[in-house]
């Protein structure tokens, strides 16, 4: 059944739900669905509602909620993904991705080797196209939130700009190099919020990693073998999300 995230505003008391905008397009134009067949909305905190459509308009959408359940599609560990720049399509991949996987929030970073240098209009664009993707990512994957997608900024700054919202944060900078203690092994606490950090095609330098690491950013490995910029993120986070039992099937 297709989910569609609104805001809690756009239900009622009286099990009213509106649909607006873009998602209203997608139900009206796109799925082409009709009055009488069933949808799923979830709000912010969580809660599924099965709504039956009344109206259907390309701007709005109407129904009347039929069921509602509470279930946990979100992740245990709350996971921050600091992603240097790829080149061509590859931040777009990487949202996408990650979105589905369960990420709290994507920082697109520059770092010494990044190739890819918007301007500012470029940059407010692509972040856009960026917060696009994930939240369809999201919806797709029945998740219950939209991870965040920060504006691009250099990855030093971006690591602070966290760190300050989150004093307790971990971190990891995943980094090929001299022999180091692999991602899955290392000393870690789910129930902490984490940053992984991931460099661009040729990975950060060696200066960048010993800057990070006086900012707590600990040097990670991923393995033996290279790994692409885009696949290292998702490979990073699956290992995470398996370390927290978030890949263990939904009891009952």
């Amino acid at each position: 059944m297709p989910l569609f995230f609104v805001p809690a505003g756009q239900v009622s008391p009286t099990g009213e739900v509106q649909i607006l905008d873009r998602d209203a397009w997608h139900i009206s134009r796109v799925l082409r669905s009709r009055q009488g067949e069933l949808v799923t909305v979830v709000v912010e905190d969580g809660t599924e509602h099965d709504v039956r459509l009344e109206t259907l308009r390309a701007d709005q959408v109407t129904g009347v909620i039929v069921a509602t359940r509470r279930t946990r599609r979100e992740a245990k560990a709350q996971l921050h993904l600091l992603q240097a720049l790829p080149k061509g399509q590859g931040m777009a991949s990487v949202c996408e991705q990650v979105a589905e996987l369960g990420v709290t929030t994507i920082w697109p970073v520059l770092s010494e080797r990044t190739i890819p240098r918007p301007d500012r209009e470029q940059a407010a664009q692509r972040t856009e196209r960026w917060r696009a993707i994930s939240r369809e990512a999201a919806q797709l994957a029945g998740r219950h939130r939209i991870p965040e997608v920060r504006p691009i900024a250099p990855v030093l700054e971006s690591l602070q700009h966290l760190r300050r919202a989150e004093p307790t944060l971990q971190a990891f900078t995943c980094h090929d190099g001299e022999l180091r203690q692999g991602l899955n092994s290392v000393a870690w606490d789910s129930g902490i919020p984490t940053a992984v950090l991931i460099g661009p095609e040729g990975g950060f330098t060696a200066g960048e990693v010993q800057e990070l690491a006086t900012h707590g950013a600990r040097p990670v490995s991923l393995g033996p073998r290279n790994l692409r910029t885009t696949l290292a993120a998702v490979v990073a986070l699956t290992v995470l999300l398996a370390r927290a039992g978030d890949l263990e099937a939904p009891s009952g």
